[in-house]
């Protein structure tokens, strides 16, 4: 075993010098950073770096006390404060901390309500999830529908739907933390991917879950210290009175010259302001929310990685409080970043925060360095690195957790139940787990690398899609429902993630050149007018007012050039990817559609093809469900 650790630790040893070359390398073609004075980015390296340390050093210690396939795949009895603590940081993505306080600084309530479904999420987990998972299985999703159901056709299901959601939430993680990290950093796009990308794999190849619970509890820790630094930061002017804060909102003419832009008004005062605080500012279709609220609240529960972290605990009763102090940390967390969000409006401004990325993204991290001092002050350029740094880990984090489920689901479920039934050997299980991790992992690198450009928000949602009417009907139909049968099962699972597929590839996610072309085009000739007025209006003698007509000149300008490069990207095409010049379907998320025919797909074939084993052993998993008597023995059948 002392051999088995060396080899381990040397080869830990050799991915941190190759992480060091890459660092190096990465930092010899920095771009320029608008948000860091360049007296100060070796202050955000080496903020990075104590963060990347940190993380290190916490996957050699998980090394050293790996000895089993079982610590491999659940970390070997993880207490349920630990676990509530690592669910939080498994769950609280990037998406979370930077895109909804981006959201609330820009659109104000709308973006509250992302937080709501977010949090809302773990009650069908805690009341219908949480216990009966732990109590049938070991590792994955795979070993609880394959308690009742066929052994090789469960699992067979199961895994290819779990890779599927855990790929379809990868690339946008990857993809949004390395977009995240150049604007911050400087850090070229492909040189981002890869430290995410070999990171993650360091974490799970050689530290497996132990690792990613110990990265995943850092980055909690560290993202709920940092919300609460800035919290503090923000509410002192106001004596720590977050409703006096909101008063002054309402006051503030950045908000409501915003909210005039917005909603193309001339008036900018109190009545328009209190919009901020309403609904409909973003969120425009009520129908369109609550397809998004039931991909959140329904998906969640059925999400690899979620589902995963209920076998890292010894029983039932653990599973049920990790739950309880995960909603803890995540509901403490969301609170701060509502703080958060309002508190970027009123001290940046929307303007601003629009100024450095559209989607409001860099919200949190301008008043980091708003609160600390400035862009041109030490504290403030320590905050925005300590900010950066953060959101890295809270990447990296994520995407090891799902790197794992991926690979969880590959390894266990296909290649040791499907196909070698479960017959092999300890140590062979660890290396079919980490040979998985490795493809599934370069993988995701690949394919992030290939959507530089790319707008590939919509998979996340659309992960969320695929667990909530592919693997939430089965699983709950498999836990709840005597007549559910392995047919219905396998159809719900297929049918479910091919209908939010489908519907996604036919909705307005896609790109429409046609549609697009119309619309630049049409910018193309209004700012083209702006143009020429502007010049008109700068060429009068002693014109006043003439910087105002030169920043609007140069915005016309620049809108028009980005309106000519999007009609000739778009080239001579005119239709989307599946051969469309419009969208089929109006929803961005399918899940209003999709998980209603997830769970008429299970309950009609359950029906047509019925399963006597299926049937013959629900007694028995009733009494293993609720009590969890023997389960190791159980969820080894």
């Amino acid at each position: 075993m002392s051999n088995i650790k060396k080899s381990a630790t040397l080869q830990i040893g050799a991915v941190c010098a190759g992480l060091a070359l890459t660092s190096i390398w990465s930092k010899s073609a920095l771009a320029a950073s608008d948000l860091i004075a360049p007296g100060y980015r070796n202050l955000t390296f080496s903020t990075f770096a104590l963060v990347i340390i940190l993380t290190l050093v916490a996957t050699w210690y998980a090394v050293r006390r790996n000895a089993s396939a079982r610590d491999f795949y659940t970390g070997g009895g993880i207490s349920g404060k630990a676990n509530g603590l690592a669910i939080a940081g498994d769950y609280l993505s990037a998406a979370a901390f930077l895109g909804v306080s981006g959201l609330i600084a820009l659109y104000g309530y709308d973006g509250i309500l992302y937080l709501i479904g977010f949090f809302v999420a773990f009650i069908p987990v805690l009341l219908l999830i949480a216990e009966p998972c732990r109590n049938l299985g070991r590792y994955t999703l795979g070993d609880v529908l394959a308690y009742r159901n066929n052994y090789r056709a469960s699992k067979i299901v199961a895994a290819v739907s779990s890779i599927v959601v855990a790929i379809f939430y990868l690339i946008p993680q990857i993809v949004g933390g390395a977009t995240l990290i150049k604007a911050l950093v400087g850090f070229q796009y492909e040189a981002s991917v890869a430290m995410v990308g070999i990171l993650m794999l360091v974490y799970v190849l050689f530290g497996g879950m132990r690792a990613t619970t110990y990265v995943q509890i850092i980055k909690a820790v560290l993202l709920l210290s940092s919300c609460a630094l800035i919290v503090i930061l923000a509410l002192y002017p106001f004596g720590f009175n977050a409703s006096s804060l909101f008063n002054e909102l309402l006051l503030d003419p950045k908000v409501s010259k915003h909210l005039a832009s917005v909603f193309q008004s001339q008036s900018d005062d109190i009545s328009l302001a209190r919009k901020f605080f309403e609904p409909g500012l973003y969120l425009k279709s009520p129908i369109e929310q609550i397809s998004l609220g039931l991909a959140l609240t329904l998906g969640t529960a059925a999400l690899p990685h979620i589902l995963m972290r209920f076998f890292t605990v010894k029983d039932a009763k653990t599973a049920r409080s990790s739950v309880l102090w995960a909603m803890l940390w995540i509901g403490s967390c969301h609170l701060m970043i509502i703080i958060i969000g309002f508190s970027a409006a009123y001290f940046v401004g929307p303007a601003t925060i629009v100024s450095a990325d559209k989607g409001g993204t860099l919200a949190a991290p301008l008043l980091a360095q708003f609160l600390g001092g400035g862009a041109s002050s030490f504290a403030g350029n320590l905050l925005l690195g300590w900010v950066a740094a953060v959101a890295f880990a809270t990447i990296v984090a994520v995407v090891a957790g799902l790197t794992l489920a991926a690979a969880s689901a590959l390894a266990h479920d296909i290649y040791v139940g499907a196909m070698r039934g479960g017959n092999v050997s300890e140590r062979e299980q660890v290396f079919a787990a980490k040979a998985a991790a490795a493809i599934v992992g370069i993988v995701a690198i690949v394919l992030s690398i290939q959507a530089k450009g790319q707008n590939v928000a919509h998979l996340s949602s659309l992960a969320y899609a695929v667990a909530a009417s592919a693997n939430l009907p089965a699983l709950l139909l498999t836990l709840y429902w005597r007549r559910c049968s392995t047919i219905g099962v396998c159809v719900g699972v297929v049918g479910g993630t091919l209908a939010a597929v489908l519907l996604v590839l036919v909705s307005p996610n896609m790109q429409y050149p046609l549609q697009e072309r119309a619309q630049a085009e049409r910018s193309q000739i209004s700012a083209q007018m702006t143009i020429a007025n502007l010049k008109q209006g700068m060429a009068i003698p002693n014109q006043s007012g003439r910087e105002e007509l030169a920043a609007e000149l140069f915005k016309a300008q620049a809108t028009l050039a980005k309106a000519q490069a999007s009609i000739e990207s778009l080239g001579d095409r005119r239709t989307s990817l599946v051969g469309l010049e419009a969208p089929l379907f109006s929803l961005r998320n399918p899940a209003l559609a999709t998980i209603p025919f997830g769970f008429m797909l299970v309950f009609i074939f359950s029906l047509l093809f019925p399963d006597r084993r299926a049937q013959a052993m629900w007694n028995q998993m009733v009494v293993q469900r609720e009590t969890g008597a023997n389960a190791a023995a159980a969820s080894a059948h």
